[in-house]
């Protein structure tokens, strides 16, 4: 069982950051970005080629992901989502879901053309390296990376939302839009460093799926749905409650897992996505 719960842990965490970029753009901007998961899978990609044609390591090219991320965030805004800015709540919400549908079909299908529709995966040398903590308790290398990474990202975001004018512009914006063009604050621009910067933690997540777990043009919607699973446990726009629900989700299939087998796991995040629907509709 404690083997069990360290897996989750190192799952849920992953789960964390597949979700984290989703959750704030909708908290903040009311952006529900369906396209996050193929932002996901372009930074596994990054992460793959820049270590089979230059043979960087995974983590060591997350910067490059994070660049190249942000980029794309920026001309996804400037082209499409700030046109849906002016929307009323409802509409934008329903317009973004539309055009990330979209963008998901044009992305994964791009990437077919270019890169086919084969599984891939990132295997550094620590690939399958475990430490033994006790005796029959083993913590993967990767895992340890995993969490660490995770907690990085958390405590780095919240330095950015806390500490920071752009941070304390994207709070003001996110309670009410027009008066934080009253007091000065750009809010376009706010809104585009902010949705990049949503794409860049996808790009994160990415590269995390690709040494963990494996990457190919469509495994992008496989983990969006977990995000939307963990958006609707932590509720939007909060960083600590996402990473928390992450853990949980992770480690419940992993529970679930040791006492049904992996034929069930899939259904313990809907089970929980229907239970937290039902309670909160009282």
């Amino acid at each position: 069982m404690a083997q069990v719960i360290v897996y989750g842990i190192i799952t849920g965490a992953f789960y964390g950051l597949t979700s984290i970029g989703l959750s704030l753009v909708f908290g903040v901007m009311r952006h529900l970005n369906i396209a996050h998961g193929s932002l996901l899978m372009i930074g596994g990609f990054v992460a793959y080629w820049a270590f089979h044609l230059f043979s960087i390591d995974p983590f060591l090219s997350i910067p490059i992901v994070i660049v190249i991320l942000f980029a794309l965030g920026v001309a996804l805004y400037k082209g499409l989502f700030c046109h849906l800015d002016s929307l009323p709540e409802g509409q934008k919400i329903n317009n973004s879901m539309l055009v990330g549908f979209g963008l998901t079909w044009i992305i994964d299908n791009l990437a077919i053309l270019f890169w086919t529709s084969d599984v891939r995966a990132v295997t550094p040398a620590y690939t399958g390296s475990v430490i033994q903590v006790m005796d029959g308790l083993r913590i993967p290398v990767v895992g340890i990376a995993i969490v660490g990474l995770a907690l990085l990202v958390i405590f780095s975001l919240h330095l950015i939302l806390t500490k920071t004018f752009f941070g304390k512009a994207v709070r003001a914006t996110a309670q009410d839009r027009d008066a934080g063009n009253l007091m000065g604050i750009n809010v376009e621009r706010t809104y585009l460093t902010f949705f990049a910067l949503s794409a860049s933690l996808a790009g994160i997540a990415g590269v995390v799926a690709a040494v963990n777990y494996s990457v190919h043009p469509t495994v992008g919607f496989e983990w969006l749905l977990k995000a939307i699973i963990i958006l609707v446990l932590a509720g939007v726009g909060k960083i600590g409650p996402v990473f928390a629900a992450g853990i949980a989700l992770g480690m419940a299939e992993g529970v679930s897992v040791y006492f049904t087998g992996p034929a069930y796991r899939e259904v313990v995040g809907l089970v929980l996505f229907l239970l937290v629907l039902v309670y909160r509709a009282k």
